[in-house]
Order: C-alpha cells, then sequence, then structure tokens
C-alpha cells in the first residue's frame, strides 16, 4: 500500500531563492543602520571659507570662515598668497576677529568672521590663495579679488 503526500510544497529551488532574498534584506538593513552609527562617531574635521571680501585697496580682506565638521576646531591662522607675496595671521593675533560667538573656536555649523591687511595688493579680479589653519586641519582655498 501506497500513501501519497496530497500536500503539493514548494520547490528546492525556489525555497533557497527566497531564503537568499530575506537574508540578503536583512544585512542591507543592519548595514545602514550600523554605517549611519559609524559614520557619526568618526571624527571628520573641515572647515570652508564660504564668502571672502578684497577692499579696492587690495590689501584689507574680510573673510567668513565656517565649520562644516563634525568636531570643534580651533582656529590658528590664515595665510594670504599671492604670487611670491604670502602673509600669516595669527588669530586671534594680528587679525582682527569681527564676529566670533566662541572666539577662535569654532563649533559644528559655527562661523566666523576675520579682517586681515595684507603688506601686498592683490589685483582686481585676480586668484589669491587662502590657507586656513585650525588645531586639527589645514586647508587652503583660491579665491578671486
Amino acid at each position: 500500500m501506497k500513501f501519497r503526500n496530497s500536500r503539493s510544497g514548494i520547490s528546492p529551488f525556489l525555497a533557497t531563492v527566497i531564503l537568499v532574498v530575506i537574508t540578503l534584506m536583512i544585512g542591507g538593513i543592519l548595514y545602514t543602520q550600523f554605517r549611519q552609527m559609524i559614520v557619526s562617531q568618526v571624527k571628520d574635521p573641515s572647515v570652508e571659507v564660504v564668502a571672502s571680501n578684497v577692499s579696492p585697496d587690495g590689501e584689507t580682506m574680510t573673510l567668513n570662515v565656517k565649520n562644516d565638521g563634525n568636531i570643534p576646531v580651533v582656529l590658528q591662522a590664515l595665510t594670504v598668497s599671492y604670487g611670491a607675496s604670502s602673509n600669516t595671521f595669527s588669530v586671534p593675533g594680528n587679525a582682527t576677529l569681527l564676529s566670533a560667538p566662541g572666539g577662535a573656536t569654532m563649533q559644528p555649523g559655527d562661523s566666523l568672521t576675520a579682517r586681515i591687511k595684507t603688506t601686498f595688493t592683490v589685483p582686481v579680479f585676480a586668484t589669491f590663495t587662502i590657507t586656513v589653519v585650525g588645531d586639527q586641519i589645514a586647508k587652503a582655498f583660491n579665491l578671486q579679488a
């Protein structure tokens, strides 16, 4: 006497495909969650010169520097270079801080405005370099007068 199973099931191939898809979906969800957690804990110092203004005399410059990283940055110096000429201004020494809520320390998202006067003239429409030096970062920007 033979007994036949009247219940039909899914094929082994289809069962394997479903298990692989479920495993990949769970792995993707876990990767996304842990990636966000790890990225938020990585220290990323970064600054950006968001605005610059060179006065008509070509010597006085006003710079707006923003901390766009995720940790506090202590601004230490600003260096202006044009051709073979270069001036370094210590912060808050010989660079005048116009608006700096935390002094030379910028929390993430904070910005400060500094005014500096070079010993050389940057001609109108000339490109010059500003190097922003912080306690954990140094970054150069090419700007146009």
